[in-house]
Parts: C-alpha cells; sequence; structure tokens
C-alpha cells in the first residue's frame, strides 16, 4: 500500500469546527481516496450512527453524511442575529486595518448578503473606524468600492504609524532661556539687565512694607499673588478716583508765620508756639498699607512743622494728629507737651497746638 500524503486525526468538537474537519477531509480524500468513515473517529462514528438510526452509516453517500453531520454540528445561524452582530462590530483600540477587515469577513460569513456583500463590508468599515481622520477621507470619495476603501486606509494608518515613529524618534526638548536665580538677579526688582546699585528702584518705596530699596514682587514679606493683584487694583482704581476729587486747593500744618502767632503757658509753665491751619498747594501721593491680607489705600503727605518737611498721613476725619514717640523725639522733642484728654486704644504722651 502507498504511503499516504499528509494527515488527518478523528475529529474533535473541542478543538475544531465541524465545517473545518470537512473541508480538510475533502483535501485528503482527493490526494489519497481514503473512505470518509475510516478516519473521523470513534466519537464521530458513533454519533453518526446516532443520527442515522436505525439505518447504517455505510449505507449512506459521501454528501449525505456530511450533510446530516452539518446539521448537527453547524446548525444554520439566524439570518438576523448574524446581522446583528455584524452591524456592531467596531474597530476596536490597538486592532489594525487588516485584522479589522478579517474579523468583518468573519462576521459576515452567516449573513447572507448574497450580492450586496461588498457594499455590507465597505459601509460597516468606514463606520466602524476609530481613526477620524480616515474616516473623513473615506466619506469625501465617491464611487468607492470595499477594496479601495481599503486600500485607502491601509495606506493613511501607515503614514500615520511613520509619522508618530518619525516623531518620537526626532523629538528635541526645547531648551528655554531661564536666567539664573543667583546673583545675576536684581534683588530690587527682579530683573537682569542691570546691577542693584543703579537699579532705579533703589530710592523708590515697597508698597508692602512701605521700607524703600525694592518693590512690592520683590519684597521679602510676601504675600499670595491673589492677594497682590487685588491689592494693585485696589490701588490703581482709588488713585484715580483721588486724583478726580483733590484738583485745586489743599490743606496742610505749617507754622503761622504772621502776627497771630500767640503763645500758650502749659502745665510746667513752659511757653508753647501755636500753629495753625492755613491754605496752601500739596502733592498728596496715595500709598498702600498691608496688614496680614488686609490692604488700604493711605494718602500721605508731607507737612512744613517747625520747618522741617514730616511724612504724615491724611485723615480727613481725624480730630487730630498724630506721630510716635520715634518722631517726636527726632523731630518735635524742643516743643513740650502738656496733658491730654483725648482718650482711645493708644495710650498718649500728651499733645500740642
Amino acid at each position: 500500500m502507498a504511503a499516504l500524503l499528509g494527515h488527518i486525526d478523528a475529529f474533535d468538537e473541542s478543538t475544531e469546527q465541524w465545517s473545518t474537519y470537512v473541508e480538510r477531509f475533502e483535501h485528503f480524500i482527493e490526494a489519497n481516496d481514503v473512505v470518509f468513515l475510516s478516519v473521523i473517529g470513534a466519537i464521530t462514528y458513533r454519533l453518526l450512527r446516532s443520527l442515522l438510526a436505525p439505518e447504517k452509516p455505510g449505507t449512506k453517500m459521501y454528501q449525505d453524511l456530511v450533510d446530516i453531520l452539518n446539521a448537527h454540528f453547524s446548525p444554520k445561524p439566524i439570518i438576523i442575529t448574524e446581522r446583528f452582530r455584524f452591524h456592531k462590530r467596531n474597530q476596536e483600540e490597538g486592532e489594525s486595518v487588516v485584522q479589522y477587515v478579517a474579523v468583518l469577513k468573519r462576521l459576515s460569513e452567516h449573513c447572507d448578503f448574497g450580492t450586496h456583500l461588498q457594499d455590507a463590508m465597505r459601509d460597516r468599515f468606514v463606520c466602524g473606524l476609530r481613526n477620524e481622520s480616515i474616516q473623513r477621507k473615506l466619506l469625501t470619495e465617491e464611487a468607492l468600492t470595499f477594496q479601495r476603501t481599503v486600500d485607502i486606509a491601509l495606506s493613511m494608518e501607515a503614514v500615520a504609524r511613520e509619522s508618530e515613529h518619525l516623531k518620537s524618534s526626532l523629538m528635541v526638548h526645547a531648551v528655554s532661556f531661564s536666567p539664573s536665580q543667583g546673583s545675576d538677579k536684581c534683588f530690587r526688582c527682579g530683573r537682569i539687565n542691570h546691577n542693584e546699585r543703579d537699579c532705579y528702584y533703589k530710592d523708590q518705596q515697597c508698597h508692602n512694607c512701605r521700607t524703600k530699596g525694592h518693590i512690592a514682587r520683590m519684597c521679602k514679606n510676601k504675600r499670595s499673588d491673589r492677594n497682590y493683584l487685588k491689592q494693585k487694583q485696589v490701588v490703581k482704581s482709588s488713585k484715580k478716583k483721588f486724583q478726580d476729587t483733590t484738583k485745586g486747593n489743599i490743606h496742610k500744618v505749617e507754622a503761622d508765620t504772621s502776627d497771630s502767632e500767640k503763645e500758650f503757658t502749659s502745665d510746667s509753665d513752659s511757653k508753647v508756639t501755636l500753629h495753625m491751619v492755613s491754605t496752601v498747594t500739596s502733592d498728596i501721593e496715595p500709598v498702600m498699607t498691608v496688614n496680614g491680607d488686609n490692604a488700604a489705600l493711605a494718602m500721605m503727605t508731607k507737612p512744613k512743622i517747625e520747618g522741617q518737611r514730616i511724612e504724615m498721613e491724611l485723615d480727613t476725619g481725624a480730630a487730630v494728629s498724630l506721630m510716635s514717640r520715634e518722631l517726636y523725639e527726632a523731630k518735635s522733642a524742643h516743643m513740650p507737651l502738656r496733658k491730654t484728654g483725648v482718650r482711645g486704644k493708644v495710650e498718649s504722651m500728651g499733645e500740642n497746638e
């Protein structure tokens, strides 16, 4: 007996579909001229006997045996169910165009599309694509066949893949110029095009801590950026309002040089010179004062007292003007004080007129 060409095992339902086994067997018998019943195996032969009882498998033609086993192992599917699965299938994440086409072809096998198969495949393919760029391109094409649809999608997929590969291989980390945070940066204003001794703000007052030599942005007494922006807005709007309402003459305190100068005797029998309020022109500067997160606008002026310009806060609603002990001792210690009847939260040393 001549050796057989190829090899075919007994049918195993757990590892193979019946339809594919029949196809393999038909190729096998064409090459070797063997009998179907001799190779299907004991389990399948016993099943075939049960399906044909009381007739014997040996009395049937080959095609009759195949049809009987087809009806058992591969019952005819319900068309509407198969088409539902077909039309619900979209391209999954990570699934290539080739893989998606293969899945659609498998799902269309029992849909019974007939002569409309190619149109159904084309429509489902376009609708189910994940890549919107490819999808938009296909929707603009006329006279589009299924094969041309697949060809366009494959070429665009290849271009996109190459573009991503090129982008990742040529990616360069952008290096932006950043000035050093050390000594090259002016501690007064934060800029780098000059040194501290030439800085414009070296004699300017900080609106945060009220000291000279730097601006609020560089102040070590930091506030939150949000509060700082709010304070800047308050200063800007309040300064404009103040300028609009203070045009013309204002008042400041200065020594009276007329004959109206009078002398008073205090409790210590010391002579006190009376100072009066006269109408003069003065520049008043709005200054932001900060207490924690709260900001207030102070109007500062420099009246001449005893021949000296002293910076003071303007308060048009106050009955008296106050100065600190340090300022009094530095500027006006020669003017004796007397007891005052003014009472408040801050204990006063005395008063002068």
